[in-house]
Formats: structure tokens, sequence, C-alpha cells
């Protein structure tokens, strides 16, 4: 894209906002006699004119979610601003959280969690189930098996370790039947019941817990959650939630790392703070979700090109992604000289329209929906409203390629993901 139009997206952008051209959102915008194509704005942290700006958008398109910035500097503590469930994302920075003893979570894995903690004794009854699965193991299609395997991979003994929400998700897109024996097939759909209840480890004495950018704090109600250090905070609260469904605290560290894989280019990582929860395989709506944060480090060989649609196929509300940018250095992650950008195509109805945007640290992207995007060497707190919605990506790395004649940027290996007949259907 020539400077020239980089200009004109800019002071677009400005007006839009209200803003002096000189303090532009560094955005993709298209002009209002546009209907087809999405505004899609990045801003910095560290600006607060800019920030107050996507707040108004972010609260005018969700009502009753409340977007905020938070500051720790020495002791305080996190509450919610409306009496909801606030959840809290560190993005610069570091500290401790206050856990008492007593304290339940479902974060960790085999050999994840610090000394101090107990996982609970296995239900026998999910042990029963968990071994009748394991049973029948060879009945199960392949694809289900690698998702059921990594269930069983928690399991030390009695002792089951870790929220295992993402497997179930994972499970839910595999096509069905999952098992050639419908009795096996019922016994994976009975895990739905148990996801929820299951993996807790209990804290013996209470203590401060040290916690990093891409950590997760939750508070909710009129509790509180003691913290002390230095570090800021992006927060999100539903007002009209007073009781978190998750843990307090979900730190990167005790989580399982689902990325998988290995590259001498690219460090993978992929932890899940906080996940899709469903219900029963094929759930409508959004249930207790609201919103959703993966952590990933996304490298441009694995990124495809995608959009959330404006109408899900589950119904509930449409899926806004936003990315939260962090510093790869506190995951000890190499950037082996890349440098993090992100593709975004605000029309698909012209997939020639396209922008690269520069990310570092501190910058946060607000995508709607049926906007285009692809992450490109970037270590980022991945945030979605209402969340990572099952069967709500559009892969389009093909239809860029072919309705462009192949001069707009592509994933060549992600061409065999399309999943749909035509793009038309979601415009």
């Amino acid at each position: 894209m020539t400077a020239t139009r980089r200009q004109f997206l800019a002071t677009a952008t400005a007006a839009a906002w209200g803003l002096p051209a000189a303090a532009g959102l560094p955005a993709v915008f298209a002009g209002s006699s546009d209907q087809a194509a999405e505004r899609v704005a990045k801003v910095s942290l560290d600006d607060d004119r800019q920030f107050a700006a996507i707040k108004e958008r972010f609260e005018a398109d969700y009502p009753g979610i409340r977007l905020s910035l938070m500051e720790v500097d020495g002791r305080d503590r996190l509450r919610s601003e409306h009496g909801g469930m606030r959840v809290f994302w560190i993005y610069r920075g570091q500290g401790q959280v206050e856990l008492p003893a007593g304290y339940r979570t479902q974060e960790g894995g085999p050999g994840l969690l610090p000394e101090g903690y107990v996982p609970d004794p296995l239900d026998p009854e999910l042990a029963e189930l968990l071994d009748a699965i394991g049973r029948q193991m060879p009945t199960v299609g392949p694809q289900a098996a690698a998702h059921v395997q990594t269930i069983f991979d928690r399991r030390r003994g009695d002792v089951l370790i870790g929220d295992f929400a993402v497997e179930m998700w994972n499970l839910e897109h595999i096509p069905r039947p999952w098992a050639q024996d419908s009795r096996v097939e019922d016994l994976l759909v009975s895990l739905f019941d148990w996801y929820r209840r299951a993996g807790y480890s209990t804290k013996q004495t209470g203590s401060y817990e040290p916690v990093l950018a891409g950590d997760q704090i939750v508070a909710c109600g009129d509790q509180s959650v003691a913290v002390r250090g230095r570090f800021r905070c992006l927060a999100m609260e539903k007002e009209d939630r007073s009781v978190s469904h998750i843990s307090t605290a979900r730190r990167l560290p005790y989580l399982v790392d689902t990325a998988g894989g290995c590259s001498f280019d690219f460090d993978p990582y992929r932890r899940l703070p906080l996940t899709w929860y469903m219900d029963h395989p094929g759930m409508q709506g959004d249930g207790v979700n609201f919103v959703n944060s993966h952590v990933v480090n996304i490298p441009r060989e694995l990124s495809s090109t995608h959009f959330h649609p404006r109408q899900s196929p589950l119904g509930g509300l449409p899926q806004t992604e936003m990315y939260l940018v962090l510093d790869p250095r506190v995951a000890n992650l190499e950037t082996h000289g890349r440098e993090a950008s992100i593709l975004l195509f605000p029309d698909l109805r012209d997939l020639n329209r396209y922008e690269e945007l520069a990310l570092q640290p501190g910058d946060f992207v607000y995508i709607p929906p049926n906007v285009g995007h692809r992450g490109l060497d970037v270590f980022v707190n991945v945030l979605t409203v209402p969340g990572f919605k099952p069967h709500n990506e559009i892969y389009i790395d093909q239809e860029i390629r072919d309705r462009t004649d192949g001069q707009a940027p592509y994933n060549e290996d992600g061409l065999d993901r399309k999943n749909y007949d035509r793009l038309e259907d979601f415009l």
C-alpha cells in the first residue's frame, strides 16, 4: 500500500473518531459511504486518548461489558467497578497475587503447579468413565483419539490435574461420530458433564505468588484480590455476572502448553487462560461465556487468514477478536530477528484491499466480525468477545489467492483449510 493511501486512511480514521489528523488512530478505515468494509482500530494502551476512543466503541458494540485499564504500583486490590465479573490481563510488568489457604484452581498439569497445592482425588465415577473409554480407544477415530489422549495425559494414578475444557472444544470440531461404537460415543459425550468439576487442586497455605505479563486475575461482586508489584492490566467487566465460572488466577507457567511441535525459526507457545465452555456438543448460544483469552506465539507459516462471521452458526453474540500484544521475552521466547505485524482485510468484497500493521508490546488491535486477519510472528494475548465460538472461523487464503490473482498476501499452507462454499453467503 502506498504512503499516500496510508495517510488517507489515518486521516479518515481520525475524522471518524473526532480526533485531529495528527492524533489519528493507526487503523484501517473505510469511508462511511462504503458499507461493505469495517473499521479496524490499532491503539497504544499508553495513549489515554486513543484508549478512550476504543473504549467508547467497544462498550457501544457490547453493552453491559466495560473495558478499562488498571495500573498497580506497590500494594493494591483488584475489584469490580460495577459489581460484576471483572477479568484482568497483565500486559506489562510483574508482581504478586495473594491466594489464601483453601484456594481452589483448575490450573496445572502433571508437574506444573508449585509446591503447596494438593490435587483432588479423582471422583470414582469419572475414574470409571475414563477407564471405560481407555479400554475402547481402538474404536475411537484417530482425530478424536488425539484429544482424548491429552485428557488421559493429565491423569496420574488417582488424580487428574487441570482444566480440560480445550480438549472438549477441540473434540467439538471433529466430525461425528467420534467412535465406531455408539456406546463409546455416549461415553465420550458424557465427558461434557465432568470437565467443569474435575481437575481441581487446593492450596494448603496462604501466600503471595508471582504474576507476569499474560497472566489473568478475576475479581467478582463485592470481593477483591490483593496484589503488589508494578504492572499494568487491561480489564473487562460483565456487569450482570457477580459469580465467576473460573478460578481467581490463571498463570501461564501453570497451564499446559497446547502448541505442540517445534520450530528452529520460531518458538511454539499456546496457553489458554480462559477458553470456551460448553454444556454439551453442539451447544447453541453463548452459555456462560462472555470473553476468552488465548496467549499464543503466532508464526507466519502456521497462521491462516480468517474472519468471524457477523452471524454465528450456533447463535449468540457476534465474535470480535482483539490482539493484546505482549513482549515475547516474558515467556523466554526468541524472535529470531522477525518483526511482529498483523494483516487485515477490512472489505471481504474486495480482497485487493489490505493493510499490514506493525505491532509492538502494549498495542491493542480491535478486529470486528467480517474482517479478514492474520497474525504474523507476534506474541499476543488473543481476546475474543464473547469467546472462541465453535465453528466460527472462516478461512479465506484460497479466496485471497484466487480473487487477487495471487497479488494480495496469503498463506500457501492454508489453502486447504477453506471450510465454506460461497464467500458471498457471509456478506
